[in-house]
């Protein structure tokens, strides 16, 4: 029955049913093989990251490494490093990221799914940090590694990252591409958070070109889902998304309304790079509603908060909007 409540488990996490699949693998945690109840550990610590319960994931992250370590099972060590890291890289411990991931690419071996995972959670660092080429580089090369297995569920974080990426380099049509394959391919797997993820990413293509209508409806279609599934990060990245495009619409009491609510996700988390994205945002708009000093204020805080990321590509974007705001 425990077998079954793994396969059950990662059903419904596939589907973005994040509470239902805690259940099922809590339930797991009562096996009486020592290596069910250390993969249960894993994924019970894989939904609290997901959650944004970061405590609670390292902590049963630790547990499983210990069976992991016991029971010899050299692929959980990996994928707890590389879970371990996406911790580390939800609260902008780059470098302690980048640790673990290193771990867990010597571990991974032959397993082609794990490699692909980690080289997309190195890309996602090297995006952060300002190297887009390096980024689509190891995307392109995580999906390949999952293409030579298969793996369609891997296949559309990378489609997800890589409209990311192209965004960020200013390719719409490629960035429209492959959000477009990554959304019919989520919906075909019934991935409700990739679906929402892939509507929050979309929203920075339609703000770009001025729409931003089509923007707040996309977020707040894609809130809608994180509300649903217990997703309090992607809950929080919604809501600094909306309060972008509601800015764009000039409706300023309702974006700082949004802001305020991102915040308290972001400060409640602990997750520093939304917590600098949100003030990056709060100065912005302070300075279209001609507020000058509040908008140094906000943007010099954001600046701090992405200098201490290393978040190379935003820093010298806020240092453009804070010369922007001393020559007005």
């Amino acid at each position: 029955m425990t077998d079954q409540a793994l396969e059950a488990g990662e059903a419904s996490e596939i589907r973005g049913d994040l509470g239902v699949a805690l259940a099922f693998y809590e339930r797991a945690l009562s096996s009486a093989e020592p290596r069910i109840v250390a993969e249960a550990h894993f994924r019970v610590g894989r939904v609290a990251w997901r959650q944004g319960r970061f405590d609670d994931a390292l902590r049963e992250y630790g547990q499983a490494a210990t069976l992991a370590r016991t029971l010899a099972l050299d692929n959980l060590k990996a994928r707890v490093e590389n879970g371990i890291g996406a911790v580390h890289y939800a609260r902008g411990a780059y470098a302690q990221a980048r640790a673990s991931y290193a771990v867990a690419q010597e571990l991974a071996g032959t397993d082609a799914v794990l490699r692909g995972k980690v080289l997309l959670n190195l890309g996602v660092i090297a995006n952060i940090e300002g190297d887009l080429a390096g980024a689509r580089d190891a995307y392109k090369k995580s999906r390949d590694a999952f293409a030579s297995v298969g793996d369609e569920s891997g296949e559309v974080m990378v489609l997800h990252n890589l409209g990311m990426v192209y965004a960020d380099m200013e390719h719409w049509e490629e960035a429209t591409e492959s959000y477009a394959r990554c959304l019919q391919l989520s919906e075909r797997l019934g991935n409700r958070q990739m679906v929402a993820n892939v509507l929050l990413n979309e929203s920075d293509v339609h703000c770009a070109a001025g729409r931003y209508d089509v923007a707040v409806a996309q977020c707040e279609r894609a809130l809608a889902v994180y509300v649903e599934i217990g997703d309090e990060p992607g809950r929080g990245d919604a809501l600094r998304g909306r309060a972008r495009a509601l800015r764009g619409l000039g409706r300023f009491a309702d974006a700082t309304n949004s802001l305020q609510d991102a915040m308290r996700i972001a400060s409640r988390l602990q997750t520093r790079l939304l917590q600098a994205e949100v003030q990056r945002e709060f100065g912005l708009l302070a300075s279209e509603m001609g507020d000058r000093e509040e908008a140094t204020r906000h943007l010099t805080a954001a600046l701090a908060g992405f200098t201490e990321l290393g978040a190379q590509r935003e820093c010298i974007e806020v240092r453009v909007e804070l010369r922007a705001l001393d020559e007005s």
